[in-house]
């Protein structure tokens, strides 16, 4: 059975805020801030991918989310 999990990611400046759920749980399963940087974002993809087979990723379509599209 394939595993999923959406993320929710709020853009600021200097960090990303996550929160995270999957879809058998109406309640947020894990929140983390990371930097706003390529490595950190990476970073965390990476770890999310070991636990999880399908992800599903949302991010504001700001100023500050532009750059993250493009990581």
């Amino acid at each position: 059975m394939k595993r999923k999990v959406y993320v929710g990611m709020d853009v600021h400046k200097e960090t990303i805020q996550i929160a995270y759920l999957t879809s058998n749980s109406k309640e947020i399963l894990k929140e983390q801030q990371i930097k706003h940087n390529e490595v950190q974002i990476k970073k965390f993809i990476k770890k999310l991918k070991t636990e999880w087979n399908e992800i599903y990723c949302c991010y504001e379509a700001g100023v500050t989310g532009y750059p993250l599209y493009r990581y």
